[in-house]
């Protein structure tokens, strides 16, 4: 059976690849393309963090994991705002900066003043679980009724996925059903959980890609028929 490291490494070269295609589309001049493409680079630099925790003997003074959830968090955020930019919509930043706050505060206190694997990743789990299930609302809502649906369509299945998967698991660490204390430790809800996300991750970031693309194609339609 392959470890929750393989998992996440298969997942972090295709999302890489993802990334880079969004990064591409930078200059295209569609508002949250710069959002989205930052959002992922700093949800793979997270991935990085959580990866690198058995270095924490070596380097202890250094908080993998810790800033690895911090940035999962707000990787997620920015993909909600990417997405609102997107759709020529207002970000509401004041109740997305209580919720960093209200994020990041506990996290540290489980770090640091009560240490607590499974809660942390629960938080952190259900967090991006319930933004992600907001995503899909805002993609579904807010999707053109004039063009074809299926990019739209695409990414707020892949992102219910990854909100339903994410959700699952943080009530799993919540309620205690699995008890490692590492996200390197191998077993049954870790393997569908990287499964599962090998799947969705990317998918959201491809769906992404597919509604900058469409967008693309409804900006070039009339310019095409003008010259015609």
């Amino acid at each position: 059976m392959p470890t929750p490291t393989l998992w996440l490494s298969i997942a972090v070269c295709i999302c890489l690849l993802m990334t880079g295609v969004l990064f591409s589309l930078y200059r295209s001049g569609i508002a949250g393309v710069k959002t989205s493409a930052w959002a992922d680079a700093i949800s793979l630099i997270a991935v990085s963090f959580n990866m690198s925790m058995p270095l924490n003997p070596l380097i202890p003074w250094l908080p993998f994991n810790l800033f690895g959830n911090t940035l999962l968090g707000l990787g997620m955020m920015l993909t909600f705002v990417g997405l609102r930019q997107f759709f020529r919509l207002s970000v509401p930043w004041l109740a997305l900066g209580v919720l960093v706050v209200a994020y990041v505060v506990p996290l540290i206190l489980l770090w640091y003043v009560w240490p607590n694997w499974p809660v942390r990743t629960a938080i952190v789990s259900g967090t991006r679980g319930v933004m992600s299930l907001i995503i899909a609302a805002t993609v579904w809502r807010y999707r053109p009724r004039d063009r074809g649906a299926f990019p739209y369509r695409f990414m707020a299945v892949m992102a219910t996925g990854l909100g339903l998967t994410l959700t699952w698991r943080a009530a799993m660490y919540l309620f205690g059903v699995d008890s490692i204390l590492t996200l390197q430790t191998p077993s049954t809800i870790q393997n569908i959980y990287f499964i599962l996300g090998l799947v969705t991750w990317p998918g959201s970031q491809l769906g992404v890609v597919m509604m900058v693309h469409d967008r693309l194609l409804a900006q070039r339609g009339p310019k095409v028929r003008l010259a015609n």
